[in-house]
């Protein structure tokens, strides 16, 4: 009966560290209840469903495989705001703040902000976090699970996710080499 009852608590303690293992449920869960905000999810349970796919040519079988190592994707999303930047400035400070995410890559201009972070577990990309701050939109996104940069690039392609196609010159890099 002890080992039955570890067995749960162990089993409900890591449901709670991978619920809260994204930085979106982490940081910006304060923004989860703002109706202002749009909220999207897509669990673990949705890509699996793509494992079931056949695909017609090698770049999809990829994408699929991808698709399938990953365990969600959460967004918050902000249209027709004044304080855009703000937020985008205040989501990099709290990333920063937290140390646990590299830089990747940024792109500031007058008219939109992007950052891409990451979050490693030792020689593999858990989270791929993507922040936009522009004139009126704000947006922070987050994928987890296993990632592969060029996978993703390529789906970043396919889906034509906004704010994702600066991925696909990584996409190129690798067709060259």
């Amino acid at each position: 009966m002890k080992k039955i009852i570890i067995f749960i608590f162990v089993g409900f303690f890591a449901v709670n560290l991978q619920a809260q293992s994204n930085a979106i449920s982490k940081h910006f869960s304060k923004f989860q209840r703002d109706t202002s905000f749009t909220k999207v999810t897509v669990t673990s349970r949705m890509f699996s469903l793509f494992t079931e796919i056949d695909a017609e040519d090698e770049d999809e079988e990829e994408i699929l495989a991808a698709m399938a190592k990953l365990k969600g994707i959460k967004a918050l999303v902000k249209n027709n705001s004044d304080n855009s930047k703000n937020l985008y400035f205040d989501a990099v400070e709290t990333i920063d703040k937290d140390g646990g995410y590299e830089e990747l890559m940024t792109v500031e201009d007058a008219g939109e902000n992007v950052q891409f972070m990451i979050r490693d577990d030792g020689d593999k990309i858990s989270e791929l976090l993507m922040i936009i701050g522009g004139n009126e939109n704000f947006m922070v996104m987050t994928l987890y699970g296993e990632i592969d940069l060029n996978s993703i690039a390529k789906l970043s392609r396919v889906l034509n996710i906004k704010g994702m196609e600066a991925f696909q010159a990584l996409e190129k890099d690798s067709k060259k080499k």
